[in-house]
C-alpha cells in the first residue's frame, strides 16, 4: 500500500464517517434544532474529505483530457465550507439559546450568503465570464446613447474584474471569512459557558470549545501560510490542513457525543457497533502483516524467511484474540462505560442510596443524578410531610420557599393516579382551581415523576426542560421509571430510619424524664416514732401520671399527698410535676388545707384546659396528737381500717383539681389510734381488669385491707399487689398504680377529751 493510497483511504473514511454520523444524529432526534444544526455541520464537514479522496482515486484512471479536480463535480467539494456558518449558528444555540433574543431571527441566514456566492462562482465562473462578455458594449459612440451605455459598460467591466479577482483569490478571501466565523463562534461558545451550571453540560461545552480552538489553530496555519508568511504552502498541504481543522473540530464533537452524550444520542454507538469497527481495523492490520511478513523477514532470515514467516503467521493468529479483546475493553471503557450510560447510572445510584438514610442528602443525590445524567435544568420535590400531614413543595437550590399543598388539591389527585413518568401538559384536566398547578406552571415544569408505594403517594419529582434545548427521549422515560422505584425504596428507608432515630431520641428524653420524675418522688418514707409508712408506684409507661409525696411541715406534722393526673405518659407526668410544685409552694405559705386545694385548683384551671385535671388527696398527720386533717379532691377514697375491724372512708373535700375554677373545698379531721391502718391508692389498683374484663374494684381493695390490717404497711402493699397481679397479670399494668400505707404503732394521750 503506497503512501498516496493510504492518504486517499484516510480522507475517504474520515469524510464517510462524518457523513454517517451526521445522518445518524439528525435521524436520532430530528425534532431537536441542535441535532439538525450539528448534523448539517458534520455533513458539510465530511464532504471535503470525500471529494478530495474521489479526486485522488478518479484522476489517475480517467481518460478525459480535463483533470477531475477541474470538473464541475469536483468543484462541489467547496460546499464543505458551509461548515463555518453552521458552526456560527451552532454557537448561537449551544450551550445557551441566543436566537430567542434576536428581533429578526430570519436574518441569521445572511451568514450563509458568502459561501453561496463562492459556490456559484466556482461552479459557474466560465459561464459568468461569458455572460458578462456578452453584455459588454462598445462605448465609442457619442451623444445621448453614450450617456446610457457608458455607465452600464463601466459597471459590467467592474463586475467582470471583481469576479476575476474573487476567483483568483477565492481561497484567501473565503478562508479569511471562515477564520472570522470560527473566531466569532469561539467567542459565543466561550461567553456562553459562563451561563452553564449543569455539570455534564459544562464538560460537553469544554470539549466542544477545545475542538473549535484546535480547528481555529490549524485553519490559521493553513490560511496564513498562503497570505502572510514569506513562503507559500503547497496547495495539497493547505487543503489538508483546512480539512484537518474541520476534522479536528468535528472529531472532538464526536468524542463529546460518544463520551458525554452530547446531543443526547444514545442508540448510535452500541458495543456491537464499536466492536465491529475495532475488529475490522484489527483484521485489516493483521492481513497486511501476514501479506508483508515474508517481505519484512527476508532481510533478516534470507532464504529461510518463508519458513519463518509461517511460524510468524501462526504466532500472530495466536495473539489475535487477546489483542482484539484488549482493544474492545479499551474502547468500551473509553466510550461506553461512562457516568452517562444508563446501566452505570442505575448501578451507581443504587450503590449511593442503599446505605443513605438522610432525606436531605438523598434528595441531593437524586437532584445531582437527574441533572448530570439527563441534563435536567431544574428539579423540584413535592413530598408528604408527616409533621403537618400535608404535601409540601420543599426548599432546594431551585426553590427558595417551602409551600404546603392541600391534599384536596385537584392536581395532586391527578398525579396520584399516575404510575409512570408523565408530561405535565397531559394533566390539563386537573389544572382548574389547583394551587399546585399554578406553582408548577410558574416553575416551567415539563415532566412529573410520581413516587408511590403499594398504597400511598409519597410525593413526586417535577422536572423542567433539559439543558441546551434537549428533549426527553423514550430511554429517558424508561430510566426515570426505574429510578422512581429506587427513589421510593430509598425514601421509605430514609423515613423509617428518621422515625427510628426520632423514637430513640424520644426514648432517651422519656428515660431522662423518668429519672427526673423519680428524683421528684421521695427516696424513702419519713421515719416516725408513732407509725410506719410505706409506698409503691408502678407506671404503665416509662413516665407515669401518678404521684405521691411526704412533706415535713414542722417538727410535729407530716403532709401526705397522693395524686393521679388525667391521661398517661408525658402529658400526665408534666401535669403532676406542675401540681407538685404548686402544692409545695402553698404548703410552705402556711395556708390551711382547704385553702391550699382552692388555690391549687384556681392556678391549674387558669393554666390548662378543662380536659387536663388531677385527682388528689392531701392530709396532714400530727405525730403528737394522732390527728389527721385532710381534704379529698375527687380522688379514690382512702381507707381507714380501725384496729377493731371497722372501716371508714375519707370523703370530705371537693371536685378534681383543674377542671372547674372558683371551687371551694372542705376539710375534715380523724383521730388515729394504735393499730389503725390508713391505705391510699390510685385507680390503677381498683380498675385492674382480668381477661374477661372484670375489674378488681374498690370493694375488693377495702375487703383485702380490712382482712389484712394486722400486716405491716410494706407487707400489706406487697400482698395486695400480688393479689391484683394474680387477677390481672398484665405488666406493665394498664394504668399507673400507686399505693401508700400508714400503720399506727403507739397510742396517743388524751387530755380533756382532746388528743
Amino acid at each position: 500500500m503506497t503512501l498516496e493510497l493510504f492518504k486517499t483511504l484516510l480522507f475517504f473514511l474520515t469524510g464517510a464517517f462524518l457523513v454517517f454520523l451526521a445522518i445518524t444524529i439528525t435521524r436520532d432526534n430530528f425534532a431537536n434544532r441542535l441535532n439538525r444544526v450539528t448534523g448539517a455541520m458534520l455533513l458539510f464537514a465530511g464532504l471535503g474529505p470525500v471529494f478530495i479522496a474521489l479526486g485522488k482515486m478518479v484522476d489517475p484512471i480517467t481518460t478525459s483530457p480535463v483533470a477531475f479536480e477541474d470538473t464541475t463535480l469536483y468543484a462541489l467539494h467547496y460546499a464543505w465550507e458551509f461548515f463555518f456558518p453552521l458552526l456560527l449558528l451552532f454557537s448561537w444555540i449551544f450551550p445557551v439559546d441566543r436566537l430567542s433574543g434576536f428581533r429578526r431571527p430570519r436574518l441569521r441566514y445572511i451568514i450563509f450568503l458568502p459561501y453561496v456566492m463562492h459556490l456559484i462562482i466556482v461552479l459557474f465562473f466560465d459561464d459568468l465570464i461569458d455572460f458578462f462578455g456578452n453584455l459588454s458594449i462598445e462605448t465609442s459612440e457619442e451623444g445621448f446613447a453614450s450617456i446610457v451605455t457608458q455607465p452600464f459598460a463601466r459597471l459590467i467591466s467592474w463586475l467582470h474584474l471583481l469576479l476575476s479577482f474573487v476567483r483568483s483569490y477565492d481561497i484567501n478571501i473565503f478562508g479569511a471569512i471562515s477564520i472570522v466565523y470560527v473566531i466569532t463562534a469561539s467567542y459565543f461558545l466561550e461567553t456562553g459557558r459562563k451561563f452553564v451550571t449543569n455539570p455534564r453540560l459544562i464538560t460537553q461545552t469544554k470539549v466542544v470549545l477545545w475542538g473549535t480552538r484546535v480547528g481555529l489553530g490549524l485553519l490559521l496555519i493553513a490560511h496564513l501560510g498562503s497570505t502572510v508568511l514569506p513562503y507559500t504552502l503547497p496547495e495539497t498541504l493547505k487543503s489538508a490542513l483546512m480539512i484537518l481543522s474541520v476534522a479536528a473540530a468535528a472529531g472532538l464533537l464526536i468524542f463529546a457525543t460518544i463520551r458525554y452524550q452530547f446531543l443526547d444520542v444514545r442508540l448510535i454507538f452500541r458495543q456491537s457497533f464499536i466492536y465491529s469497527i475495532t475488529s475490522a481495523i484489527l483484521v485489516g492490520l493483521y492481513i497486511i502483516i501476514v501479506i508483508k511478513s515474508k517481505q519484512l523477514l527476508e532481510p533478516v532470515f534470507g532464504e529461510q524467511a518463508e519458513i519463518v514467516s509461517y511460524a510468524f503467521i501462526i504466532l500472530v493468529l495466536l495473539f489475535f484474540q487477546p489483542i482484539n479483546h484488549w482493544v474492545d475493553e479499551f474502547i468500551r471503557s473509553l466510550f461506553i462505560r461512562t457516568r452517562t450510560d444508563h446501566r452505570n447510572v442505575l448501578e451507581r445510584f443504587s450503590r449511593q442510596v442503599i446505605s443513605l438514610f438522610d432525606p436531605s442528602k438523598l434528595r441531593n443525590i437524586i437532584n445531582e443524578t437527574l441533572k448530570t445524567t439527563l441534563l435536567v435544568e431544574k428539579v423540584f420535590f413535592v413530598l408528604y410531610d408527616d409533621k403537618v400531614k400535608e404535601y409540601a413543595l420543599l426548599i432546594s437550590e431551585d426553590n427558595a420557599r417551602r409551600v404546603v399543598i392541600s391534599r384536596s388539591d385537584l392536581m395532586l389527585r391527578g398525579i396520584n393516579l399516575l404510575d409512570t413518568p408523565t408530561y405535565f401538559y397531559s394533566l390539563a384536566d386537573y389544572r382548574e382551581g389547583s394551587n399546585l398547578a399554578g406553582l408548577l406552571e410558574e416553575r416551567l415544569v415539563k415532566l412529573i415523576l410520581p413516587m408511590k408505594d403499594a398504597d400511598h403517594l409519597l410525593g413526586f419529582v417535577a422536572l423542567t426542560d433539559k439543558a441546551a434545548g434537549y428533549s426527553y427521549s423514550s430511554e429517558d422515560l424508561n430510566l426515570l421509571g426505574v429510578l422512581s422505584n429506587q427513589m421510593v425504596t430509598a425514601l421509605i428507608n430514609a423515613r423509617l430510619y428518621v422515625e427510628s432515630l426520632e423514637r430513640i431520641r424520644l426514648q432517651e428524653e422519656v428515660t431522662m424524664a423518668r429519672q427526673i420524675q423519680l428524683d421528684l418522688l421521695p427516696s424513702k418514707p419519713p421515719e416516725l416514732v408513732c407509725a410506719k409508712i410505706s409506698a409503691h408506684s408502678t407506671p404503665s409507661r416509662t413516665v407515669g401520671g401518678d404521684f405521691f409525696d411526704f412533706l415535713t411541715i414542722d417538727n410535729n406534722r407530716v403532709g401526705i399527698v397522693i395524686a393521679d393526673a388525667s391521661g398517661k405518659g408525658m402529658p400526665a407526668a408534666l401535669m403532676i410535676a406542675q401540681t407538685q410544685a404548686i402544692l409545695r409552694s402553698e404548703v410552705c405559705n402556711g395556708n390551711p388545707i382547704d385553702i391550699v386545694l382552692k388555690n391549687m385548683n384556681q392556678l391549674i384551671a387558669d393554666s390548662s384546659s378543662a380536659e387536663k385535671y388531677v385527682t388528689l388527696f392531701y392530709g396532714e398527720f400530727d405525730t403528737v396528737s394522732g390527728r389527721f386533717c385532710y381534704s379529698n379532691a375527687g380522688h379514690n377514697y382512702p381507707i381507714l381500717a380501725r384496729a377493731n375491724g371497722s372501716l371508714e372512708l375519707l370523703t370530705a373535700g371537693g371536685p378534681v383539681i383543674g377542671a372547674l375554677p372558683q371551687m371551694v373545698y372542705q376539710s375534715a379531721t380523724v383521730q388515729l389510734e394504735k393499730d389503725d391502718v390508713l391505705f391510699f391508692f390510685t385507680d390503677g389498683l381498683s380498675e385492674a381488669m382480668n381477661e374477661i374484663e372484670e375489674e378488681y374494684t374498690e370493694e375488693r381493695v377495702r375487703r383485702y385491707v380490712q382482712d389484712h390490717r394486722s400486716e405491716e404497711p410494706q407487707a400489706l402493699i406487697d400482698m395486695i399487689l400480688k393479689d391484683m397481679r394474680d387477677f390481672d397479670p398484665t405488666y406493665p399494668p394498664r394504668d399507673d398504680t400507686t399505693i401508700v400505707a400508714l400503720k399506727i404503732h403507739n397510742g396517743f394521750k388524751v387530755y380533756d377529751g382532746q388528743a
